[in-house]
């Protein structure tokens, strides 16, 4: 039996640092709540980047 595939989205934050993180977006969540969640605050950001993955 197969189901349907899900895709879930994702944000890929590259800090100032160099280094990343990728977080999985919640509905009906806040920026603010998604960088509490992240660790990060938005000084530190460079770049951020939304992504589409599957299941």
């Amino acid at each position: 039996m197969s189901g349907g595939t899900f895709m879930y989205n994702f944000r890929i934050y590259t800090l100032r640092d160099g280094s990343k993180r990728i977080i999985k977006l919640k509905e009906g969540e806040s920026f603010k709540q998604e960088l509490q969640r992240a660790g990060i605050q938005e000084t530190q950001i460079f770049q951020m980047q939304l992504v589409e993955k599957p299941d």
